[in-house]
């Protein structure tokens, strides 16, 4: 429900329940920059405060059903920002919690067994009547439900929270400039990015590198959030030992440990190389409807499972950018430090 609007020859800025304002920052020459070489977005993108992320604008008609998603406390939830290893970390717990069904993990779509919660809410009016409301599939999975989202912690539904239900949250976290890489490809394939990495780089740098931005606020709202019932992995340390993760995990979860023969099967399952090459788990699906739909920049090849390697960004960034990267980094890492002490 609006409750105030402050107007300068059109709705710049109006203030919803629970004081959440919308800022609309259609004009800020950063985000003309990125519509400019994006497709479709034509509405333009807002800023919701006070937790400072950007949207497009369809985004904010779905914010009333999102806080008010009905959240049970057997729900599984992953939470990332964009590129830092959602899909993989989606498909290790459905497959752990699904006593390593790999025969329905290739026969239906990882998209149907894990719901992308909050995707109907970042796409635009011009291509919405191609996708089904993500929202009530959500709702309707049975339990217990592994549910995705790409939400910073402080715009999950009222009931997480409020502790009024406590679900557990699993968090990806991935290195900045491999997430920055990443997502520029990720925008170029789904988004029709055609400007320069030059560019995207300082969009993602100053937080306008698409919907969810900015990065290093997403890492900190769920970093700084106090809540109690949370797993925190790193991308990289999954790449690295992708056991330990699964065994961190199956801790986490109340699972039994895996023996010898299931980390085997499961460790291959989950490999590079079986993720790009089953249909349920490479997305390509979504990339041939954005396609269809004149979203995809066929330059880049039109593939969603790139390299999923580590340390990519060397292959891209300024030694200039790189620094300021790392600056971005220590900043929240001092931030973090101080709220833990």
């Amino acid at each position: 429900a609006v409750v105030s609007t402050q107007s300068t020859g059109r709705m710049d800025s109006y203030t919803i329940e629970d004081n959440i304002t919308i800022d609309d920052i259609t004009s800020n020459p950063h985000i003309q920059d990125l519509m400019k070489f994006s497709s479709g977005y034509k509405e333009g993108f807002v800023r919701i405060q006070p937790s400072g992320f950007v949207f497009i604008k369809e985004t904010v008609q779905y914010l009333d059903s999102i806080r008010n998603f009905e959240v049970k406390d057997d729900d599984i939830w992953i939470c990332t920002f964009p590129k830092c290893g959602t899909t993989w970390t989606q498909e290790m717990i459905w497959c752990l919690k699904n006593n390593l069904d790999f025969e329905t993990s290739k026969k239906v779509d990882l998209d149907s067994r894990s719901i992308f919660m909050d995707y109907i809410a970042i796409i635009d009016n011009g291509s919405s009547a191609n996708f089904s409301d993500s929202i009530q599939q959500a709702a309707e999975l049975p339990s217990p439900r592994i549910i995705k989202t790409h939400l910073p912690f402080t715009l999950l539904p009222n009931q997480i929270r409020t502790r009024q239900k406590t679900p557990k949250l699993i968090h990806v976290s991935r290195n900045s400039r491999d997430v920055c890489v990443s997502h520029y490809h990720h925008w170029k394939i789904l988004k029709g990015f055609s400007g320069s990495f030059e560019l995207w780089s300082k969009l993602f740098l100053e937080g306008y590198g698409g919907y969810y931005s900015p990065f290093w606020e997403h890492i900190a709202s769920y970093r700084l959030s106090n809540y109690e019932n949370i797993q925190f992995l790193a991308y990289e340390d999954m790449k690295a030992n992708l056991r330990n993760s699964i065994s961190i995990v199956c801790n986490f979860l109340d699972l039994p440990e895996l023996d010898e023969s299931s980390m085997s099967q499961l460790e291959a399952h989950l490999s590079f190389k079986n993720f790009k090459e089953t249909p349920s788990l490479n997305k390509q699906k979504l990339v041939k409807l954005c396609d269809d739909i004149g979203y995809s920049n066929q330059d880049e090849g039109a593939v969603f499972v790139r390299k999923g390697i580590v340390g990519d960004w060397v292959n891209y960034f300024s030694d200039d950018m790189v620094q300021k990267f790392i600056e971005k980094d220590e900043e929240l890492s001092e931030r973090i430090d101080r709220f833990l002490k």
